[in-house]
């Protein structure tokens, strides 16, 4: 049994077809309106298979039946009910079934075929027959449906017409041709069925709206009540002339307007017109009055191509509508409107010109120095109505004046100038606020640099400076972000001296606009370049150091890509020594031996001379590269340590290393060095015979550059001939290099 609310499932499934089937015969199956469409009968009809297995769409006495059942009253009088009924009998289909495992699939192709002419499905195959073999295996034409008809069910017998024939009669030139008169004469002695027919006709029509133009569209419309006038009696014409208003009063105002603009006298006992204004609501009257005005712009007209009589058209529905009831409100409303209008002009124009005055006499005070006290008050009003008022420039020459005080000798006078400005900025939008501190962002940040008094205006300025600044990261305009950035990092480095109180402002303002989002805005176009700007993100980060520093190191350690751990590498010492403390607290020699390296790379081109003693213990670490890392950073920053460092490290490095360790101790002349050279020359050290030399012939020479003549008996020894203790003698390299040094401390 069809409960109620599969009834009302059932009937808006039945409206939505409807409306695919009628499109589908304008528009191909592929348009997006016709898959929408199908797309939410599909749905509508996947909510009734949750509750019954199959729908079925029966045709009894030319009434529709829901799964077996008979309509309520309501839905028996809904005009989409109609048209599908009409739809039934012209195919001449007693039932259409749609069973639960139905796919979309099917449901188009269905569809497809309601969509065309009877005649011509009928002919090829026959509807059942084509269904049947067009693999629709859950659609079932003409099933045998057993129903128990109520007493209360009427029918109209006789009565054939097709949803076609409504279309043809609707929108026809010559009304009369499409049906046969004394056949629509026979069928309108039923008032149910005209009104049922009128109802579905409207509906179609209204269906067409945004498809045709309005002008088309009240045609047609004009042309059906003409149709309907003709075969309606007086009865008939009172619920025909209510039905009718209520459809076209739903509609938009231009359609309204332009059907006003039919000719509509004597259609339907002249009730139509007065019971659209009656039914149409406040805010949409006042609308269609408008547009009816506008058109009496005959200029406007004629430019249109619009003829004298459409023109004479226009004029009248307008006359007609304002000499409504609602039309003479409406009138006694706008005239009342005007006057308010005009009143609130009047007070505008005179509280303008007195700001102007004020304006004036401010700039005059402000020559002199300070502004007078009861205009700064003002201020800020002033500068929001002028803004208001589109007097931009008077606003702009204020706030010119105000920025240029900014660069005063006298104290005060900054201070009163950088609090006026504050107020201004606190009084306007954040739109505002940002274009002014974009426009004067250049006098403001020489005035921040200069300015020595930390004044509550000062820090208010810097809030909004980092809120520009924010803006522009999150803009990917990192360009214009950086003189403002580099202002403060200056300032909170000491690079622009300043005192305590500034120095803590401008530490605290780069620390609010290095959030986490921006630092990973920054990192992301650093990274990928996406936007092409990865030089400007590097400087941005650079000038937010202290607060980026670790994001970057953590990439150094975890990013998998050499090329990335390249551009780190290249972009850290960029920071300066601001960067070394984050850098030594992450140096241990249980860290990865690729990070340590790194990490001692960065240290070497950052790291000051006291820094060199914490790379000394990496010169003896397990990993030859790291020692390679060590010994080249040592080198650049160990300073009056470095030869300490080095003679202590020289036992213990990679005997690979120690060339070149002997080396600089030779070039930095380190005195404490030449008994442990002496000893290593004497050493079994564990290299090629090639290394061995050649590392002998570097101590030789580092004893020479030295210059303590402590080591000449040694190198003259190991000058002769049969080496020391006679064993053998030393390569001929070796004892070159022997001679020099010797003859090098001869000569001290």
């Amino acid at each position: 049994m069809a409960g109620p609310g599969l009834q009302e499932k059932a009937i808006e499934a039945v409206v939505i077809m409807n409306t695919a089937i009628i499109n589908l015969r304008m528009y191909p199956p592929t348009n997006a309106m016709i898959v929408k469409t199908i797309d939410r009968l599909y749905d509508m009809l996947q909510t009734i298979f949750e509750e019954e297995d199959a729908l079925l769409l029966a045709e009894s006495e030319r009434s529709l039946l829901i799964s077996g059942e008979p309509l309520s009253q309501k839905n028996r009088e809904k005009p989409q009910v109609a048209i599908f009924l009409m739809l039934m009998i012209n195919w001449g289909i007693k039932s259409i079934g749609f069973n639960k495992n139905l796919d979309k699939r099917e449901l188009s192709l269905f569809l497809e075929i309601m969509g065309k002419k009877p005649d011509d499905v009928i002919k090829e195959k026959g509807l059942e027959r084509i269904v049947l073999e067009g693999e629709m295996p859950h659609i079932r034409i003409n099933q045998k449906v057993y129903v128990e008809m109520g007493k209360d069910r009427e029918t109209v017998s006789g009565l054939d017409i097709t949803d076609e024939d409504i279309i043809k009669y609707i929108t026809t030139d010559d009304p009369d041709a499409a049906l046969d008169p004394e056949k629509v004469k026979e069928m309108a002695k039923d008032p149910k069925w005209v009104s049922r027919i009128f109802q579905s006709a409207m509906h179609q029509l209204v269906d067409r709206d945004g498809t045709e133009s309005n002008e088309k569209l009240s045609e047609s419309m004009l042309q059906m009540l003409s149709a309907f006038d003709k075969i309606s009696d007086h009865e008939e014409k009172e619920e025909l002339s209510t039905l009718a208003a209520k459809s076209i009063s739903d509609m938009d105002a231009d359609f309204i307007a332009t059907m006003m603009t039919q000719n509509m006298e004597g259609l339907i006992e002249n009730h139509l017109f007065d019971q659209i204004v009656e039914r149409i609501d406040p805010e949409k009257f006042e609308l269609v009055a408008g547009k009816l005005h506008q058109a009496l712009d005959d200029a406007s007209m004629v430019e249109n191509g619009l003829d004298s009589e459409k023109i004479e058209s226009a004029r009248q529905a307008y006359q007609h509508l304002m000499n409504t009831n609602r039309g003479v409100e409406l009138q006694h409303q706008l005239e009342e409107k005007q006057a308010r209008e005009k009143e609130e002009k009047d007070k505008k124009e005179n509280k303008t010109r007195e700001i102007k005055e004020k304006v004036h006499d401010f700039l005059n005070n402000l020559e002199g120095g300070l502004p007078d006290e009861s205009a700064a008050k003002s201020l800020p009003e002033m500068v929001d109505t002028l803004y208001s008022e589109g007097e931009t420039e008077m606003a702009e020459t204020i706030i010119d004046r105000l920025t240029g005080k900014l660069q005063s000798d006298h104290s005060d006078i900054r201070g009163a100038a950088s609090e006026h400005l504050v107020n201004i900025l606190d009084h306007l939008s954040q739109e505002r606020r940002t274009d002014i501190m974009t426009r004067y962002q250049e006098p403001v940040l020489t005035w921040i640099k200069s300015e020595t008094v930390p004044t509550s205006a000062f820090r208010t300025i810097c809030m909004q400076l980092k809120d520009l600044t924010q803006s522009r990261i999150r803009e990917q305009r990192f360009a214009d972000s950086l003189p403002i950035l580099e202002t403060f990092r200056f300032m909170a480095s000491r690079q622009i001296e300043k005192d305590d109180q500034i120095q803590s402002t401008a530490s605290d303002t780069l620390k609010e606009i290095a959030t986490a989002d921006i630092q990973d805005i920054l990192l992301e176009e650093f990274r990928h370049d996406k936007k092409g700007r990865r030089n400007e993100a590097g400087r941005n980060l650079v000038m937010t150091a202290q607060y980026s520093i670790n994001r970057l190191l953590d990439l150094l350690r975890e990013s998998e890509a050499s090329s990335e751990r390249g551009l780190i590498l290249n972009l850290i010492p960029e920071i300066g020594p601001a960067a070394a403390p984050a850098v030594i607290e992450r140096i241990e020699e249980s860290a990865p031996w690729y990070y340590l390296r790194n990490l001692v790379r960065i240290l070497g081109r950052v790291g000051s001379e006291g820094h060199a003693k914490i790379l000394a213990p990496l010169m003896v670490h397990d990993d030859l590269r790291v020692q390679k890392e060590a010994l080249k950073s040592i080198n650049n920053i160990g300073g009056t340590f470095k030869g300490e460092i080095l003679l202590t490290a020289l036992s213990g490095c990679d005997d690979q290393l120690k060339v070149t360790v002997v080396t600089t101790l030779g070039s930095l002349k380190h005195r404490d060095a030449v008994k442990p050279l002496v000893e290593l020359f004497k050493s079994k050290l564990n290299l090629s015979e090639e290394m061995k030399v050649g590392l002998q012939e570097k101590i030789c020479l580092a004893l020479g550059n030295i210059g303590d003549r402590e080591a000449l008996p040694f190198l003259t020894e190991v000058s002769k001939q049969s080496g020391i203790f006679g064993f053998k003698s030393y390569n001929p390299k070796v004892k070159t290099a022997a001679v020099r040094a010797a003859d090098m401390l001869s000569k001290i």
